[in-house]
């Protein structure tokens, strides 16, 4: 029971983020749901964007060694993905 509470709290303490990460990828995915190639630069824009500047604060609020650093940028890639899955289905399924 206990190693399952724990499993719960871990996934917990990732929710912040992905909300964090939902606002850009939100906005990314709806604009590369655009017609046209400029709408797909512009949607990559922002989806670099928002990933490397919630990374970056997260680092620099931490002022942690390149161990940490690296598993940081792993789990935000994972965040980032989830996030990311969540403003497709937002944008491609629910909003037709």
């Amino acid at each position: 029971m206990e190693t399952l509470l724990n499993v719960i709290v871990a996934i917990l303490r990732l929710v912040p983020l992905v909300l964090v990460f939902y606002i850009p990828s939100l906005i990314g995915m709806a604009i590369w749901s655009e017609k046209g190639e400029a709408y797909k630069v512009k949607a990559g824009i922002w989806l670099a964007v928002g990933f490397t500047g919630v990374l970056i604060v997260e680092i620099v609020f931490r002022h942690v060694s390149f161990v940490q650093v690296a598993s940081t940028i792993g789990v935000s890639a994972f965040q980032f993905a989830v996030a990311l899955a969540l403003a497709a289905l937002t944008v491609y399924k629910l909003a037709d």
